[in-house]
């Protein structure tokens, strides 16, 4: 999407019995996962406890977890023998290392600077460099012929393009932070879930023979519906296009057992990178501004709410302040946006850009005002 504006300027286990891997961590809830989906969003899964399905393979003396081309680093569990692979379902806490610091109490029992030192020749890793999960348990899984809610979110490349039926508690759109994003496609959009799985439902409003639920209202949370419709995958998360919706029973045809799980919302976004740098100098007048948010957002949320303009410190008069127009492009894939400048800006001029209150992430979080200032040069 292209936005034109005219602004004035307003002034994997470590086979090795010494390494101790307990981790004392604050859990938002459990999650059913995708290996694909921990790839995706690792930010939103840092921390939390997850459960998922995987091949378990063994090198040398670590294990990781495997499933197509994705592939996680395990602690606590034992590798089958090594040229040998064993589908496994795994409970465990999921981290980043490169999120933490040396010193913080979450990786005081983890050997991250082992594996660090031996994986990557460097001390501590990186943000996403060495992702892990420690596991809490993990038993060979047995397939199964029931299809539920919480086998399509565990296994959902197994049930691409075919009916399903599904019975779970209407979640609005993601109201209680059950998945890291959303697929967009509209919105009526929602979120069906069970014990500690969830599955976006798209194509159908939430609504049918007695019943219309507003997926932005929480007080309709809650309420139990059966879908039937085909699945499709999105970034390791199950999407099921609806063809028929109507309310169930508590419990009926639910996953067994059902666990009543609390669940944390979903974090506000971030920004988490940006270029030119926060005060950045001598910035060329033909630069493009770029900006990386922690979560997807919604592209729409930008409009009229990214203001540009100079410092109250700026010595120029305001007759002297041109207007200036500019393009905004939003990138979902790298959830980057980028401000191109129509005209070259001003040379060694103070600019301030701002992101407004009221931006907002895919599933409606909003994003906390912020801005960035930098000098430009020649």
């Amino acid at each position: 999407m292209r936005i034109v504006r005219k602004l004035t300027f307003v002034c994997a286990t470590l086979w090795i019995m010494s390494l101790p891997t307990t981790v004392d961590t604050q859990r938002g809830g459990r999650r059913v996962v995708t290996l694909e989906l921990l790839s995706s969003h690792p930010f939103f899964f840092h921390g939390e406890e997850v459960v998922l399905q995987a091949d378990a393979i063994g090198e040398n003396v670590l294990t990781y977890l495997v499933d197509d081309e994705f592939r996680l680093l395990a602690l606590d569990i034992v590798a089958p023998p090594e040229g040998t692979a064993q589908r496994v379902e795994v409970i465990g806490t999921f981290f980043d290392p490169g999120r933490l610091e040396p010193g913080d109490p979450r990786a005081q029992n983890l050997p991250i600077e082992r594996l660090s030192n031996s994986l990557l020749r460097k001390a501590w890793p990186t943000i996403g460099e060495l992702p892990l999960i420690v596991a809490s348990s993990a038993r060979p899984f047995g397939k199964s012929t029931a299809i539920t809610l919480r086998s399509v979110a565990l296994a959902p490349q197994r049930y691409r393009d075919m009916s399903v039926t599904v019975t779970g508690r209407f979640g609005g759109r993601n109201l209680n932070g059950n998945l890291p994003d959303s697929p967009g496609e509209s919105h009526h959009d929602f979120v069906l879930a069970s014990a500690d799985a969830a599955v976006w439902i798209v194509g159908k409003e939430p609504k049918g023979n007695g019943f219309e639920l507003d997926v932005q209202a929480r007080i309709d949370t809650g309420r139990w519906l059966e879908v039937i419709g085909s699945v499709r995958v999105h970034e390791g998360m199950a999407i099921i296009d609806a063809g028929t919706i109507r309310l169930a029973e508590p419990g009926e045809k639910a996953d067994a057992p059902t666990l009543r799980v609390e669940r944390r919302l979903h974090p506000p976004p971030d920004v988490v990178f940006s270029a030119p740098f926060e005060g950045d100098t001598d910035i060329p007048t033909d630069t493009r501004v770029r900006i990386q948010f922690s979560r997807a957002m919604d592209t729409d949320s930008f409009d009229g709410r990214i203001r540009i303009e100079y410092p109250q410190t700026s010595a120029l008069s305001p007759e002297d302040r041109p207007d200036i127009e500019f393009v905004t492009e939003y990138q979902r894939r790298n959830r980057v946006l980028e401000i191109s400048f129509l005209e070259r800006l001003l040379p060694f001029t103070a600019f301030k850009i701002d992101l407004m209150e009221g931006i907002t992430s895919r599933d409606g979080v909003g994003l906390v005002p912020w801005s960035l200032s930098f000098f430009s040069g020649r």
